[in-house]
């Protein structure tokens, strides 16, 4: 999926586990505002999967 500031996250399962593997993509004007919003990225696609599987 491409979010409107560009970021992206892409979503495949595992070929060899049951799993599903998580891909994501920042860019920001610095290193520091890109970790910080690849962690709040995270955070809020992780938080959507918990709804979805609760």
């Amino acid at each position: 999926y491409t979010l409107e500031d560009g970021s992206w996250v892409c979503m495949r399962p595992s070929g060899t586990e049951p799993k599903i593997k998580f891909y994501f993509g920042v860019k920001r004007d610095s290193l520091a505002e890109s970790e910080n919003w690849l962690i709040e990225l995270k955070s809020a696609v992780m938080k959507e999967i918990e709804n979805i599987i609760n």
